[in-house]
């Protein structure tokens, strides 16, 4: 098992040597300049030292080898020596480890490059077929090489930071997929490409290799202990990571914070020796120090629930923000002091498009701003006479920069009521109507969770997130819609989203300051006077996407891919896909020669189709309860409690058969998909509360269906890895939900479900053959 680790380690450290001359290549291919002579000449050393260096890594390894094997059997040892009467504490505490070091190393991928924050899913799919791999190898293998894990999870740290902030190109930081736009971030280009996927490779081993000793362990550790009551304890150790995840989010740490946990729950395992300890303490200390180092001292980081926010100072003097590593927001001072001491001749226009929506009528009156961000809207209102005004911003981080740092001080103003939630929640909610409900520049830059390629303010931007606010709206009053249309596309798009949910009604459109505002009442008797317009300096566009043959399909809440104008199949995600499937097979191929048994078929299936509705659920409950990450991770530590519960029931009433729970199963996701079909339930306490029932059916009948499995005497090793690699697999096939949409999930569930059942029915022995039949 040592050895292929280092056949691995071997390709893995060459592959990140040589990919800083790839993405200098990749840049340099990009703008069709050439390099001078004393640039090539640094490349050339660069070779040379990448050469040496890795002549001395594959030394180095040679002579480790037997002192990784003896420290692996002591830790497997060590593990096999855990007092019984510790052992479900141990089951628990690995469990956790396991869970909440995939939520941490997803969550920091997110902070440093754009690729992870937009496609958080990949992040998710190494450490599964980590953690699959070692719950394989957990039986078989006879060293269990935790040591590893530190110092595979330093390297990733160190690369990625060389190559985010340590290398002067950008070539690493576009996306390779064409199907979504992305607002700030550069589609990639052929060889930037190549560059790409070689770094996704690198990062897949890396962390998949780092995660290996960790379900080796968890999966060491559960054979002990008889199959339901060890899944048992697994179960209540994944809560417990996600619970302590819930809590660093609320507290707003840094990843620091997060590895230190890790790290420290990783000492307490490894072997009990001086040297040991010392090696392990030592590259927790310097992951420690590479995660605390101040990468831009002229930035401030904050790392709020959602996303790394970056603060500074921008060229006007003034607050500026930056998330996944992109420009996001600025402040402005556009009191009239300010605009008339300003030589700026953009100061004027900047403050007339933020005013436009409030100056629609006469009086803004009372005004609901969706996404207010630090403030620059609100200030806008404040400034048009607005009688009180509604904040509603997402992120709680964003809200308090906006209140410390935004010149005019918009949040401090007492006709302002600052709410921090999702926007579909709070018009479900909201106490009063308004005159003017206006959506400020939203463009998410992360997703709604690891395990969906759904943004975050991807309901928002729905006709039936459109439809909820307009029912907000009092008999005269106004919607308007800010964005920074990418393409044409998406401004057709926009366009015929806010047509159909004001019933075929025209929005009246205006291009202000770079960006596209539509506008609509709810009377539908709104015109905008031409003086206006002109003294704003703004334009009206409403009859090109009037006329616009553009073909786009509209954002609805099963298919909700704002920023894909089209339905279509997403082919470009295929390569990744593929790299997913070959890496994996790479790995599987190195440490499991044999097939695996086909008894443990039912676990990969039970898998698939359990990530299929964890996705559908937690979507599906944050577009009822709302996109917060404390509803989504309220639904995630759901979904593990109704694992829990349906385990304990098959433990204490000896449920010994699977045909009732696939029976239900399938019953349930069928009334699912029927539900959603039909618009799903109404949105008051009894729906949302029926939505919640509906949606947790399914996940409780699928754990009744993996225990009982579990106890016919299966190996809790082997399942826990076919149980992960299937998820993996479900991962893979939830692109899927990028063309048929959400619903769809619901059928290729009933098939996953389906196989699993079938795979899991007793071979029928062959009928003996007469004695007169059978030939000498």
């Amino acid at each position: 098992m040592i050895r292929s680790i280092r056949l691995l380690l071997y390709s893995t450290f060459l592959g990140s040597l040589l990919l800083p001359l790839l993405a200098i290549f990749a840049s340099v291919s990009n703008t069709g300049a050439e390099l001078p002579a004393a640039a090539i000449l640094k490349l050339a050393v660069y070779a040379l030292v990448a050469l040496i260096a890795f002549a001395g890594f594959y030394y180095l390894l040679r002579r480790l080898e037997p002192y990784l094997v003896r420290e692996g059997m002591a830790q497997a040892a060590i593990a096999d020596g855990i007092a019984e009467s510790y052992l479900p504490i141990a089951i628990l505490s690995s469990a956790g480890l396991s869970l909440f070091l995939e939520l941490s190393v997803i969550r920091w991928q997110a902070t440093v490059l754009e690729f992870f924050a937009f496609y958080k899913n990949y992040g998710l799919l190494s450490c599964f077929v980590g953690l699959g791999l070692g719950y394989a190898l957990s039986s078989r293998a006879k060293e269990i090489p935790l040591n590893l894990t530190l110092p595979l999870l330093g390297w990733q740290f160190a690369l990625l930071y060389l190559l985010r902030y340590g290398l002067p190109v950008r070539s690493l930081r576009s996306i390779p997929f064409t199907e979504q736009l992305t607002m700030g971030v550069i589609a990639a280009k052929p060889f930037q490409m190549v560059a790409i996927y070689a770094l996704l490779a690198i990062i897949f081993l890396l962390t998949g290799l780092a995660f290996l000793p960790v379900g080796q362990l968890c999966g060491r550790l559960m054979e002990r202990k008889s199959q339901l009551s060890a899944y048992g304890w697994n179960l209540l150790g994944s809560l417990l990571g996600v619970l302590l995840m819930f809590l660093v989010s609320y507290l707003w740490t840094a990843p620091v914070v997060w590895f230190g946990i890790c790290s420290l729950v990783i000492l307490f395992f490894i072997v009990r020796s001086q040297q040991s300890l010392l090696i392990s303490a030592s590259f927790a200390t310097l992951a420690t120090i590479l995660l605390a180092w101040p990468v831009n001292p002229y930035w401030n980081r904050v790392y709020s629930p959602y996303q790394l926010l970056e603060i500074g100072t921008g060229e006007n003097g003034l607050m500026t923000i930056r998330a996944a590593g992109t420009y996001y927001q600025r402040v402005y001072n556009l009191s009239a002091d300010a605009v008339q001491g300003s030589k700026d001749p953009k100061q004027l226009q900047t403050k007339n498009y933020y005013e436009l929506p409030y100056r629609l009528l006469l009086e803004p009156g009372e005004v609901a701003i969706v996404g207010a961000g630090s403030g620059n809207d609100v200030a806008a209102a404040l400034r048009a006479g607005a009688s009180h005004v509604d904040a509603i911003e997402i992120d709680p981080a964003i809200l308090q920069a906006g209140r410390l740092n935004h010149p005019e001080k918009p949040y401090d103003d007492p006709r302002v009521q600052a709410i921090v939630n999702d926007a579909r929640s709070f018009f479900r909610n909201a106490p009063r109507k308004y005159d003017t409900i206006a959506y400020g520049l939203l463009d998410s830059h992360t997703l709604l969770s690891h395990a969906s390629s759904v943004r975050l303010d991807s309901f928002v931007y729905t006709v039936g997130g459109l439809r909820e606010a307009r029912s907000r709206l009092k008999e005269n009053g106004v919607l308007s819609l800010s964005f920074a249309v990418l393409n044409d596309a998406l401004g057709t798009k926009l366009y015929r989203m806010m047509t159909e949910a004001f019933d075929g009604r025209e929005p009246i459109c205006i291009f202000a300051d770079g960006n596209t505002i539509f506008i609509e009442s709810a009377d539908g008797k709104l015109s905008i006077r031409p003086a206006l317009l002109s003294g704003f300096g703004f334009g009206e566009r409403s009859s090109f996407y009037r006329d616009s043959v553009i073909p786009v399909d509209v954002s609805t809440d099963d298919w909700p891919f704002l920023y894909m104008p089209r339905r279509v199949y997403p082919v470009s995600y295929l390569v990744m896909v593929a790299l997913i499937l070959a890496l994996s097979t790479v790995l599987f191929r190195c440490f499991l020669g044999e097939r695996p048994q086909f008894s443990d078929l039912p676990f990969f299936f039970l898998g698939a189709g359990f990530m299929l509705v964890e996705t559908k659920a937690i979507t599906e409950l944050g577009l009822t309860f709302g996109n917060t990450w404390q509803v989504i991770a309220i639904a995630i530590a759901s979904i593990l409690v109704m694992a829990f519960l349906a385990n304990t029931v098959v433990s204490w009433f000896r449920i010994g058969s699977t045909h009732l729970p696939y029976l239900f199963l399938v019953l349930s996701l069928a009334f699912g998909w029927w539900v959603a079909s039909h618009g799903g339930l109404p949105s008051t306490p009894i729906g949302r509360i029926g939505t919640a029932l509906v949606l947790s059916c399914p996940l409780f009948f699928s754990g009744l269906a993996f225990s009982v499995h579990l106890s016919a005497g299966s190996r809790i090793s082997g399942a826990m890895s076919m149980n992960l690699l299937g998820a993996m697999c479900g991962g893979i096939l939830e692109y899927n939900a990028m063309y048929f949409g959400f619903r769809f999930l619901y059928v290729l569930a009933i098939f996953l479900y389906a196989f699993a059942f079938l795979s899991g029915l007793p071979l029928k022995s062959p009928a003996p053959v007469p004695a007169a039949d059978r030939q000498i």
